[in-house]
């Protein structure tokens, strides 16, 4: 179990009374964080990665699908701006998991380094990331960024799955 009878009263209330546990927090972080890596893959993989030109907006806009207009005038499909656009919408929200992640293990498993410094790393590395997100796109796809992307994708992914491993083996 987790070390919550160390924490205060009103912390320990509020974690009680959340309707999902920390592992499955960190469960599904990691599993989303591995959907956003494959609609990357997808993204290249169908020649989408300059589908939105601009960053961190996709033409101008948060969401270019609410005028038509965009999609018409594009030299890409709409399959290849969406994939683009989930691509970096998914990345967003599971930023925001990762950082839930790292903030839950500071709170509940402080005294857990091997559970509190792996969330820590994948939050530490979500700068980086988001800065090789956009050079992909502003570098004009230049293969050493979007190796680089790719690997540290790869590091926040290993760094969340140690994260949940030692949560289910260990509490």
């Amino acid at each position: 179990m987790a070390q919550t009878s160390m924490l205060p009263p009103n912390v320990r209330n509020r974690l009680a009374g959340l309707p999902f546990t920390y592992g499955q927090l960190a469960g599904g972080t990691l599993i989303l964080t591995y959907l956003v890596m494959l609609l990357g893959a997808y993204t290249s993989a169908i020649g989408a990665g300059l589908s939105c030109p601009d960053w961190p907006t996709c033409y101008g806009t948060w969401i270019p699908f609410l005028q038509p207009e965009i999609i018409a005038e594009s030299p890409y499909s709409a399959v290849q701006i969406f994939a683009e656009w989930a691509h970096r919408g998914l990345a967003m929200i599971a930023g925001v998991l990762i950082a839930g992640t790292a903030g839950g293990a500071w709170v509940i498993y402080r005294d857990d380094t091997v559970i509190t410094w792996s969330a820590i790393a994948a939050v530490a590395l979500l700068p980086l990331q988001v800065l090789l997100g956009r050079l992909t796109v502003t570098g004009n796809l230049k293969p050493i960024i979007v190796t680089t992307h790719l690997g540290v994708a790869t590091l926040i992914l290993l760094s969340l799955q140690t994260t949940v491993l030692t949560v289910y083996f260990r509490h």
